[in-house]
């Protein structure tokens, strides 16, 4: 009882409901910049960009730890598979949106390109890299589980110090780049699950306010003063992101007001699987007014008020297809989809 007690686990939903807002404005800022309608979010990005997804991937390996014991038979059933057939799923969902709705993203290639779709299993472009990434952390946890703790950590440490710095380890590939800069954050949280929530139920008003100067401090440093090339900078920020998106949850997750974070923290995968259709949707409706001057003129409010509306739409959006079970869940894992009625799917196990 008294270990329990000491676990504070309902910041998890909260943390989820501030990663998955950032994705959106992310995105929607993202989206705009290339009408010429992101004002001056895209710096904005840049600090954003820290945040989400260490933290999805850190929360995803707090529930990890017992595929450790699993042999790998029963890793591919209950969870690779699962993964797979998310991830492939969603991607031939996008290309099949794509062949309706123009891409407008003129910095990428077209999600309907016959060589993207082919490579889309080994060379993730897809909007669903994440999916696709959380299986390979997957499987790389279970065959590295035999090595010393000390000698993983220092493996991906360093790996995530050099995908982390400019020019270094660019592998030019969303799926890959991201594996090798975020594993150290999912490997940490699935050895030290129990480590994490007794620190969590301890933080105080004032771990807040020194890891968001900390945060604010190297966001100087790596944006405005463009230091981003020093080894372990990125990283570091990104590891004070995670510990101030904990600390501030756990801090914020009574408040009664704020409990829409927690809602949004529940169907944060839902959310990411469907709010990148509404953003695009958008796009394609603003294209032709991207010269208007009032449009031009609201540049820096636009992101903002797109993404609060894509949030608020891929919400209900997300509660009306529940009842499409495969969708959120493997048909294969019969247990798991009977389950998607009662509660958000796939929450503990993904974003």
């Amino acid at each position: 009882m008294k270990e329990m007690q000491t676990e504070n686990r309902e910041w998890i939903n909260f943390a989820k409901g501030a990663a998955i807002i950032l994705v959106v404005l992310y995105h929607a800022s993202l989206f705009l910049n290339d009408l010429g309608l992101a004002g001056s979010t895209p710096r904005l990005r840049l600090v954003l960009g820290f945040f989400p997804m260490p933290v999805f991937f850190f929360i995803a390996g707090l529930t990890a730890r017992r595929m450790l014991t699993w042999n790998l038979k029963d890793l591919w059933r209950r969870r690779l598979l699962v993964l797979v057939y998310l991830y492939l799923l969603w991607s031939v969902i996008r290309v099949a949106f794509y062949l309706v709705v123009p891409h407008l993203r003129g910095t990428e290639r077209s999600p309907t390109d016959l060589l993207n779709i082919v490579l889309l299993p080994v060379w993730p472009t897809s909007s669903y890299w994440f999916i696709w990434a959380l299986a390979i952390f997957t499987l790389l946890a279970w065959l590295l589980r035999k090595l010393p703790i000390r000698v993983q950590l220092l493996l991906v440490g360093v790996v995530a110090v050099l995908a982390t710095t400019p020019g270094v380890l660019d592998l030019d590939n969303v799926g890959w780049d991201r594996v090798a800069a975020n594993f150290i954050f999912f490997i940490t949280a699935v050895y030290f699950p129990h480590v994490i929530y007794r620190l969590a139920a301890r933080v105080r008003v004032w771990h807040a306010a020194v890891l968001v100067a900390a945060y604010l401090g190297l966001a100087v440093l790596i944006v405005p003063l463009h230091l981003s090339r020093v080894p372990g900078l990125i990283l570091l920020e990104s590891v004070v992101a995670v510990a101030m998106g904990v600390t501030l949850a756990t801090l914020l997750v009574r408040v009664r007001w704020l409990k829409f974070m927690s809602t949004l923290g529940q169907y944060s995968f839902q959310i990411y699987l469907v709010h990148l259709f509404l953003v695009a949707s958008a796009l394609a409706l603003l294209a032709p007014f991207a010269e208007a001057p009032w449009l031009e003129r609201a540049g820096n409010a636009l992101p903002f008020l797109l993404a609060a509306i894509v949030l608020v739409a891929s919400l209900y959006l997300a509660k009306l297809l529940r009842r499409f079970s495969f969708l959120w869940v493997s048909p294969f894992r019969k247990r798991q989809a009977t389950s998607v009625s009662r509660r958000a799917p796939l929450n503990r196990d993904l974003l």
